[in-house]
Parts: C-alpha cells; sequence; structure tokens
C-alpha cells in the first residue's frame, strides 16, 4: 500500500545566491515548510521584493529496506526548482505553483542530503511573466516522501495521482462513469487486477466491478461502470459526493489504492440563459481568490485555507475563480466538499514570452493542472488564458487562446474552457469565440469610466455576438478602511464608494440572464508589491476582506445580504466615526424583511427600502451618538461622534490619489506624460516607412533616434513598474482607451519629431 509521509519540520535555508559545493561553508537557518523568503518584502512596495536564488537543505531518513518504489513528492515551488540528493541531480521543474516529483528508488543510504534549489528570478521562458501580484519565492506547499509496493498506480504522471474518474454522461437517471488507471511495476511482469467500489456517503457498497491485466513496466487499465439514479453534487444546495475506491492487487493482495471523492453533476453554459447546474439554472454569484495573506505570504497553513473557505460560504458565493495559478490540493478538496463551483487556471497571464513564442512552458502548466485537479468535481472550467492581449502580442488572440485551448481539449473532454479578456480587446475580436465560453475583466467605474457603463458593454457585446453568453471575470474598486467620505465618488479609494461601487454593478449584472456568472476582484486584498496607490504601498485593496482577514469590509456585508440565505444585519460605516453634518443618512444592508433603528435610545422612521438597502436620516445631536439597528433577532450598533469640521484623517491626500492607475480626469495614466506640447492645430500625419505615435511603443524604443523623442517628452513613464506592460500598445491607442489619457498637443508634438525618423 503506498504510504505519504510529509517532512516539512527541520530543514535549513540559505538566502543568497551561490554554488550547491559551497553550501557546507555557509551559515543556514533553521525554517519548517511551508516557507517563503517574501512575507514581508512581498508587500512593502517599491516592487523590489527579494527575487534570485535561495537554497533548502534537509538531512532525511530514507528506509533503506523497503521493497518497492520511494518518491519524492513537491506540491510546488515557486518559481524553478533544481533538487539534488546525496550531490546527484534529481532533476529541475518550471513552474511555480504545480506539484512535481521524482523517483528516488534505490537512492537510499544511511545518511541522505536533500538539497533544493529555488529560484523566483525573472524567466521569460517560465511564466507568469509579468502580473499584478507579487512572485513569492519558497517551497510555499508541502513536501513529502511517497513509499510504494511494487506494483503501484503510476506516481510520475505529472505528479497525478494516476487514476481519472471521467464522468462521461449523467442524467438524474443515471450516471455513466469510466476509471482509468495507470500503472506502474518496477518487480517482474504479473497479472494485475484493479476493482472500483463505489461508496455512497454513508459509506454503503454502491456498486463494484473489477479488471485484470498482465503488466510488464507499466500497464492501464480502464473500467466502466454506471450508477442508477444517482445523487447528484448540487453545489451548494448538496454537495453530495460518493467515495471511488479503486485498488489494485496482485494474487489476491491489495498493494495500492486510491480514495477518489466525486461528485456526479452534469451542466451547460446556455446562449439565452446561462448556466444550468443538473438541468437548473444556477446564477454563478463568485469571487476570485488569491492564495497569499498577511504573515506568511503564499506559505498557507491547512487552518488558513479553511478560514478562507468559510469567509466564502459566510458570504454566499456558490462559485470560485481561482486565480491565476494552479492553488493547493487541499482547498480544491474544501471547494468539492462545498459545492464550490470552479473556474481553474494557469499563470498564462499579460504577455506571451519574447524569446519562446511557442508557449511551451503554459502548455505544461496546463497539462499538470488538469492531471493534478482532474478528479476534483468542483471543477467545471479550465481557463486558458488571463489578459494575454494587454502586451500588445504579436499573434492574434486567436492564435494565442487556439493553442492552449486544444490542449485544454486533448487532456479533458469533459469540462469546458474559458478566458479572461483584457479590458480592451475588441468586443469582436473572433478570440472570443474559440473557448467554450468567455469572461470579460472589466473595470468601469474604477479605471475608466462609471460603474453605470457597464450596461452599454454588456449590451454592446451581446449585440456584436447574438447568441454568446459569458461572464465578468474581474470587476472592483479600491477599497481602503482609512478613507471615508460623505460623497462617494470614482477613485476616491473610501470604504463608501468601495460599497456603493459594488451595489451598482451587482444591479445591473443581475439585469441579465445570458451574463452566467460574476466573479468580484477580489476576495481578499492581496500582495502586489509593484503598488503604491490610496496611500498604501505593496497591495491590491480591492478585497471584500482584508489581507489579515480579520475584517470585512462594507461592500462583504453588501453581497451577504443578496447571496446569503442565512439572516444578516450590518450598519455600514461604522469606521466613518467622526461626523461633522447636521444631517447624515445611516445606510444598513439585511435580508430580512424589515429594520428598526434607534439612535439614543429613540425610534428613527425610515426613509427608503432598496432591495436589501435601508436608509434612515439621522440628525446628529452634539457628541456621542449611539444607533442600533434591530432585524428579527438580529442586532448590529455603531457609534458617530458629532465634530465641528471634517476630520482630515479621513480624506486620501490629493498627491497619494493620483498615483493610482488611471485613464481620465487628466491624470495622464499614472501621472506619466507631465508635459503638455506647444499649440498645434494642425491634423496629425503618418507617412509610409517612418515612425508614428500608431507604432507600439517597443518598436519605437528599437530605434535610437525614436527612444529619444519619447524620453524627452514622456521620461516619468520608464521610471513606472506598469511601463512594462503598456510598451505592446501604441501612443494612441492608450490615448483611445479614454478621451485624456494624453493631452492631444502632447500626442502631436511626439508624433511630429517621430514620423522624421525612418523605420
Amino acid at each position: 500500500m503506498s504510504k505519504k509521509i510529509n517532512i516539512n519540520e527541520n530543514w535549513k535555508f540559505l538566502k543568497e545566491a551561490c554554488s550547491r559545493v559551497d553550501l557546507a561553508e555557509k551559515k543556514l537557518e533553521s525554517v519548517d515548510l511551508p516557507h517563503s523568503w517574501n512575507v514581508e518584502d512581498g508587500v512593502s512596495g517599491g516592487n523590489n521584493y527579494h527575487r534570485g536564488l535561495c537554497w533548502y537543505v534537509k538531512e532525511l531518513e530514507l528506509d533503506q529496506d523497503h521493497k518497492g518504489n520511494i518518491y519524492l513528492d513537491f506540491e510546488a515551488a515557486n518559481s524553478v526548482a533544481e533538487v539534488y540528493l546525496n550531490g546527484e541531480k534529481l532533476g529541475r521543474h518550471e513552474g511555480g505553483y504545480s506539484g512535481f516529483r521524482f523517483d528516488i528508488t534505490g537512492l537510499a543510504k544511511e545518511k541522505n542530503i536533500l538539497e533544493v534549489a529555488v529560484e523566483n528570478t525573472h524567466n521569460e521562458d517560465i511564466y507568469p511573466l509579468f502580473a499584478d501580484f507579487t512572485f513569492y519565492g519558497g517551497i510555499y506547499r508541502d513536501v513529502n516522501l511517497i513509499y510504494t509496493n511494487p506494483v503501484h498506480f503510476e506516481k510520475m504522471d505529472l505528479a497525478s495521482s494516476g487514476v481519472y474518474v471521467s464522468q462521461t454522461s449523467v442524467s438524474n437517471e443515471e450516471a455513466h462513469v469510466s476509471v482509468r488507471s495507470l500503472i506502474n511495476n518496477s518487480g517482474s511482469e504479473t497479472n494485475v487486477e484493479c476493482q472500483v467500489q463505489w461508496m455512497d456517503e454513508e459509506g454503503n457498497l454502491v456498486l463494484a466491478k473489477s479488471s485484470e491485466a498482465l503488466v510488464d513496466e507499466s500497464g492501464e487499465i480502464t473500467i466502466d461502470i454506471t450508477i442508477d439514479h444517482p445523487i447528484l453534487w448540487n453545489g451548494i444546495e448538496n454537495p453530495y459526493l460518493y467515495k471511488c475506491i479503486v485498488t489494485l492487487s496482485v494474487d489476491g493482495q491489495e498493494v495500492d489504492r486510491e480514495v477518489i471523492p466525486t461528485g456526479l453533476r452534469f451542466f451547460e453554459f446556455n446562449e439565452d440563459k446561462g448556466f444550468f447546474l443538473n438541468g437548473k439554472r444556477v446564477q454563478l454569484n463568485g469571487v476570485s481568490r488569491h492564495q497569499d495573506r498577511a504573515g506568511v505570504g503564499n506559505a498557507l497553513s491547512r487552518e488558513d485555507q479553511i478560514e478562507d473557505m468559510e469567509l466564502i460560504k459566510d458570504l454566499g458565493a456558490n462559485s470560485i475563480r481561482l486565480a491565476h495559478y494552479q492553488h493547493n490540493q487541499f482547498f480544491y478538496d474544501l471547494c468539492d466538499k462545498a459545492g464550490m463551483v470552479i473556474w481553474a487556471e494557469i499563470p498564462y497571464i499579460s504577455k506571451t514570452s519574447d524569446t519562446d513564442p511557442t508557449a511551451s512552458n503554459a502548455i505544461s502548466q496546463m497539462r499538470e493542472l488538469i492531471r493534478q485537479n482532474y478528479n476534483h468535481s468542483s471543477i467545471i472550467m479550465w481557463g486558458v488564458q488571463n489578459e494575454i492581449g494587454i502586451m500588445g502580442e504579436e499573434k492574434t488572440m486567436e492564435e494565442i487562446v487556439s493553442e492552449i485551448n486544444a490542449i485544454a481539449k486533448e487532456e479533458d473532454t469533459t469540462r469546458v474552457t474559458t478566458q479572461a479578456q483584457v479590458m480592451m480587446t475588441p468586443e469582436d475580436d473572433p478570440s472570443h469565440h474559440v473557448t467554450d465560453t468567455v469572461a470579460w475583466n472589466k473595470y468601469y467605474g474604477w479605471y475608466v469610466g462609471n460603474a453605470e457603463d457597464f450596461d452599454g458593454f454588456i449590451n454592446s457585446f451581446r449585440t456584436k455576438n447574438p447568441g454568446k453568453s459569458f461572464g465578468i471575470s474581474e470587476y472592483g474598486a479600491e477599497g481602503i478602511l482609512s478613507w471615508h467620505t460623505d460623497e462617494p465618488k470614482v477613485r476616491d479609494y473610501t470604504e463608501e464608494y468601495h460599497a456603493l461601487y459594488h451595489e451598482t454593478v451587482l444591479d445591473i449584472f443581475n439585469k441579465y440572464d445570458y451574463v452566467w456568472g460574476t466573479y468580484v476582484w477580489n476576495c481578499f486584498d492581496f500582495g502586489s508589491d509593484m503598488r503604491d496607490e490610496g496611500g498604501v504601498q505593496g497591495m491590491n485593496n480591492k478585497g471584500l476582506v482584508t489581507f489579515d482577514r480579520k475584517t470585512k469590509k462594507d461592500a462583504y456585508y453588501w453581497y451577504q445580504s443578496m447571496w446569503s440565505r442565512n439572516p444578516m444585519l450590518h450598519i455600514t460605516s461604522k469606521r466613518f466615526v467622526d461626523r461633522h453634518l447636521d444631517t447624515i443618512t445611516v445606510k444598513v444592508y439585511s435580508n430580512q424583511e424589515s429594520v428598526e433603528l434607534t439612535h439614543n435610545g429613540s425610534p428613527v422612521a425610515l426613509k427608503e427600502k432598496n432591495g436589501t438597502r435601508f436608509y434612515f436620516d439621522i440628525k446628529l445631536e452634539e457628541g456621542s451618538n449611539e444607533i442600533e439597528a434591530k432585524a428579527g433577532s438580529l442586532t448590529d450598533s455603531a457609534r458617530f461622534e458629532k465634530v465641528a469640521e471634517p476630520n482630515m484623517a479621513y480624506i486620501l491626500p490629493e498627491e497619494e490619489r493620483k498615483k493610482g492607475i488611471s485613464m481620465e480626469d487628466g491624470e495622464n495614466v499614472m501621472n506619466w506624460f507631465d508635459a503638455n506640447g506647444p499649440e498645434d492645430n494642425e491634423p496629425m500625419s503618418f507617412p509610409e516607412g517612418y515612425l508614428s505615435v500608431n507604432d507600439k511603443i517597443k518598436v519605437i524604443l528599437k530605434n535610437e533616434s525614436g527612444e529619444e523623442v519619447l524620453k524627452k517628452y514622456m521620461a516619468p513613464m520608464f521610471e513606472h513598474a506598469m511601463f512594462k506592460m503598456m510598451k505592446g500598445f501604441s501612443l494612441m491607442q492608450i490615448s483611445n482607451m479614454q478621451e485624456g489619457a494624453i493631452p492631444e498637443n502632447l500626442l502631436k508634438a511626439v508624433n511630429k519629431e517621430l514620423i522624421t525618423i525612418k523605420k
């Protein structure tokens, strides 16, 4: 029987690049896994967190007398790992979010030294290449030893279980399931029996079926079964999981076993009505999740992951987009048990490699994602790309998406593929139709325009793509607990605008059945060391919950009032304590029919009810104002202090507000363009064979004279972390994203000099 032994404890760590032979002379610190070396500097801002080579070393006890195979199992190490045992190189793994293994059978000695070089340096051939999150380095998930008998389920099929449970056809009447087992035999040729036992949740045997095969070094056995009148895995309503127990036996003796929780379900993305699970329409009310948190970076414990799931369940969500990479197997297990509909994806994000246009590493990561997570019933969608078009790739989006989509379909025909399109991709781009369904990352009301603009986009995309259902894969706004206002507006970073934004967009999304699902960006604040925004460095603050998971923002309770079936009540703007207005409006979220409010013990009349929003006008008294809300047995309270003047500590300074990523209000794309240019009423010209503002920035930079022109007028552009992303666009494209993004006279001045330079 296979046995897994965790070896997380008692490692030595060196945060220094050196050769393996020099390790013995270095002073290493003691650490336990999971571990990351970017816990602090990865969220401090400045885009200068440590990205380099570090070493992990462990004295390893191995059973020299074991009669079978031994595997070294890494659940993840970011992003490149080279592994040595007793000085012998076992191999190299490229990609920081998937598992990998090495067969160390026969290498055991009395004393064993395991050395792992882990590196998170930028590598143009390993994804992700560029993204708005911190690429934490380290062995940040579990490491295990796996002992097996000579005959066992294959452990080297891209670190999968070696068993694949395919739901070939499922209905309310019967479920047809195919169980494919890959078998490894390190001994002599032998006859192997494979048995499938299908157990219900109470442990009762539903059916059993077996098959035999003569296995030399490797073999494969597929067993097809039919379950009559199955109990279906019905999302959060009833996440029913059978147990598929698959065993291998030799001469009547069991030698290996895999227990695979399996939820039987069928689904459809309908062109007019959206998503259907088991024949019933389900609106996918989703959040996105990054795996990091305060104090540990991406090196989460199981308790951390359980807390994340409990917060998502408490919110009332029924779907999660696990962005932008492969997540921990344990968290996928939690999703199966909770009934979450899952979008799982690879870190093929923002740009394609300049040195490997075939995206071979993205392809290998897609294969790893699917094989390692094939048996998770919660996974419905494989995501093939996120915002790849943002860099202005040389290949068409259709070519890029088609290549990765084909790999996903080759690996798995039982699920659908999807993609997250960047907001500036044309609405009629043919790439939308390559994957089975498509979704959009749109930030109306934050980076561009107003939240109400979602209405126009949804109708416009549907008109240009008739009969195409789609989702909203990202939408959000920064909400920082320090900032507050009585008059919330776009990009003020206040908790009040954050909540109002989410109210507005959810009201819009709920009008359209063919919008099959929406995913808040993000459920939790997350580390992004390149950011310096809203007075906070190193953090993306779009979460509904803070980075440390200690505080739920008001917007969290808004979604809870709309999505959760559990009774809830919440007074908003509690952190906005000091109030200078004579009369304020108190907003309460509740999914109950009525809410009562008192002010310093006296009842207050309801001003307005709008769905789950209750509004009360309060005339503030001097000093302290105690507010209490009641809805049935639920109570909530708040305290406001009447002050003479606005408390300026609640207001983000103007210079900090202008640091935000913006394309309007004259802020000129992150303050890149601090010049204007002389008055010029002449129209721009674009002579053939010469540079112009219609050329991509990266094309202009290849010409020394062109680079001089850009630095003359736009020097700040070169210093910003986001410049790498924007080089794939032309200045004209940036200008057209939002009126006024680049002053017109500046654009003309740059173009007038560029058109004198031959390509």
